[in-house]
C-alpha cells in the first residue's frame, strides 16, 4: 500500500506539470473577445488581475508538489529544498519559451519573476513551518509523509 502512495505522491507533480503545458498551449483570443460585450470593464479587469496572480499560486502549488514527492524518500534538507526550487524555476522557464511557439502566446519576464516569487514565498512558509515551527500543523503533515514512508523501510527487512 505504501508503494502506491509513494508512487502517486512522486507522480503528481509530472502529472500537474503536463497540466500546465496543456493549458498554456490552448490559449484562443477568440473565445474571450465576446466578453468585453457582456461584462464591465472593472470586472475584465478583476479577471485579468486574477489571472496574473494565479502565477503566483500555480508555481508554489508545483513546489509544493516536489516537496511532497521527495519527501517520500527522506526528510526535508536544504539539497531537496534546492531541488524543488531548481525544478520549479526550470519549469517555468520552460514553460515560457514554449509559449513562444504557441499562437497568441509569448515569453514573459515578468511571468518568470512572477512565478519566482511564488516558488519563495511557499519555501519560505514551508522552510518556517517545517523547520522552525515544530507545532505547526503543516510541518507536522510534512514530516509524518516521511515517517509514513520510512516504516516501509523498517518492515522490509530480510529474515531468516
Amino acid at each position: 500500500m505504501r508503494f502506491i502512495g509513494r508512487f502517486m505522491l512522486t507522480l503528481f507533480p509530472f502529472i500537474y506539470m503536463f497540466l500546465i503545458w496543456q493549458q498554456t498551449s490552448k490559449f484562443d483570443p477568440e473565445s474571450v473577445s465576446g466578453l468585453s460585450t457582456v461584462l464591465s470593464d472593472v470586472v475584465i479587469l478583476a479577471i485579468g488581475g486574477t489571472l496574473e496572480l494565479a502565477h503566483l499560486f500555480e508555481f508554489s502549488i508545483l513546489y509544493c508538489l516536489i516537496i511532497m514527492a521527495l519527501l517520500c524518500y527522506g526528510y526535508l534538507n536544504k539539497w531537496k529544498e534546492t531541488l524543488a526550487i531548481v525544478i520549479s524555476l526550470l519549469y517555468g522557464l520552460a514553460d515560457e519559451i514554449h509559449q513562444l511557439f504557441v499562437p497568441f502566446r509569448s515569453f514573459s519576464i515578468i511571468d518568470l519573476i512572477k512565478n519566482s516569487i511564488g516558488i519563495l514565498v511557499i519555501w519560505y512558509f514551508i522552510h518556517q513551518k517545517y523547520f522552525t515551527k515544530k507545532d505547526s500543523r503543516l510541518g507536522s503533515f510534512f514530516r509524518k509523509i516521511t515517517t509514513f514512508f520510512k516504516k516501509e523501510k523498517a518492515n522490509t527487512s530480510i529474515k531468516l
